[in-house]
């Protein structure tokens, strides 16, 4: 290869002064680019433009200053939140208008700001407690309100770890802090999925599911309507399993093998002290809450649901709907138990009773005597005419 001349290099010179940069700044960086690679007599002329252009951009990289870096990351700011199929975005329109620049620093975030912000989505995307809407079973519609099962935003947590995260510029994907979750985003109707346990209690039948197929169903008695201890609706989440456990309340202490609960102390067990299941048991003798299983079938579900497991729990049936299904004798239960008031009707008819048989009692008494006087007359040997069989009598001290 031939030498370069001191000509060929001033030419390039020349060439520089042309493109709008001093001859002599120009000159001196291409002198120095060719004297640090060492290469002075073998590159070409194509090779000396290449070095001063990269020198060049590497001289006005570091000539960004501290108040352009930060605008620049500002710009670029940009968070995506999840939410199933739907993604919020959080970008630099929104932060510009909660963080204060000091000193070429992002040196405070309004908090409350960003509270109201993550108040929003969880307004839009949270279905804790919501009113569901249900296909049964029996192929039904209902709404089933209330229940603590689905999705729930911790707000104050989500608050602080979001404005963490504009202060520090940090972009990228960001996913909210939760009390409680369901199994998919979106309505109300498919938060639960697909897999879950159906309680009606209209019907004292229960289905268990399994991806969208029903794997057992049971018979089951629930909380005593008449008592005051009908079991609530709602939609819930199974809280734990537990074998062998002992329900204890403040009437009663009932040992069960299989423990499910789904809403604080009322959950699915087995009822060993009970001989049936299903109907209208319930009414007079139903549980404190609780529903009632077949030992057998209590230990089927226990082995197929999990923990979290939405539980949707629906009825219709009023207190004054039971009432007025009751048959004559068990009113009349239901009256003497206290279940319900005792109309003047009925109470004067079981003075009636009562005199009766005292009066029946007596006579009794006195052609005892009169057979065998030596028999002891027994004034408290009348007979209770309050003692009405109860045809739904269970172990109502149990839960």
């Amino acid at each position: 290869m031939k030498k370069k001349t001191f000509g060929f290099f001033m030419g390039i010179a020349a060439m520089l002064c042309l493109a709008g940069c001093g001859v002599s700044d120009k000159a001196a960086e291409a002198d120095n680019v060719m004297e640090e690679t060492g290469e002075t007599e073998d590159m070409t002329q194509d090779d000396v433009a290449e070095e001063v252009v990269f020198s060049s951009q590497a001289s006005d990289e570091v000539q960004e200053s501290a108040a352009d870096i930060l605008e620049r990351k500002i710009n670029e700011f940009n968070v995506s939140i999840p939410f199933g199929d739907s993604i919020e975005t959080l970008g630099a329109d929104n932060i510009k208008e909660w963080i204060t620049v000091t000193d070429d620093s992002i040196s405070a975030v309004d908090e409350e700001a960003v509270r109201e912000y993550v108040n929003s989505l969880s307004k839009k995307y949270d279905t804790f407690g919501i009113n569901r809407s249900f296909k049964t079973h029996e192929g039904n519609t209902v709404t089933v309100a209330g229940g603590d099962f689905g999705w729930w935003m911790d707000r104050g947590t989500t608050t602080k770890e979001l404005a963490e995260r504009v202060k520090n510029l940090e972009s990228g994907e960001f996913t909210p802090v939760y009390f409680g979750t369901g199994l998919g985003y979106g309505n109300s109707e498919n938060d639960i999925g697909n897999t879950y346990v159906e309680i009606d209690l209209d019907a004292q039948h229960l289905y268990v599911y399994q991806n969208g197929s029903t794997v057992t169903e049971s018979d089951f008695v629930s909380g005593g309507l008449l008592k005051g201890n009908g079991t609530p609706t709602g939609t819930y989440g199974i809280t734990y399993k537990e074998r062998d456990a002992t329900l204890v309340g403040e009437n009663y202490s009932s040992a069960v093998s299989y423990w499910m609960p789904f809403n604080g102390n009322v959950g699915m067990h087995d009822a060993s002290w009970r001989s049936s299941f299903g109907g209208t048991i319930y009414y007079m003798s139903g549980s404190h809450g609780c529903i009632n299983l077949p030992k057998d079938k209590a230990g089927e579900i226990y082995g197929i649901v999990e923990k979290g497991e939405p539980v949707v729990v629906y009825g219709t049936v009023t207190k004054e709907q039971a009432i007025a299904n009751l048959s004559d004798e068990e009113k009349l239960v239901a009256m003497q138990k206290g279940y319900i008031p005792m109309s003047d009707e009925v109470a004067l008819m079981l003075l009636q009773q009562q005199a009766l048989a005292v009066q029946a009692a007596g006579q009794a008494a006195e052609a005892g005597q009169a057979a065998d006087p030596n028999a002891a007359t027994d004034p408290n040997a009348a007979t209770d005419p309050n003692a009405a069989a109860d045809p739904n009598a269970g172990a109502e001290g149990a839960q």
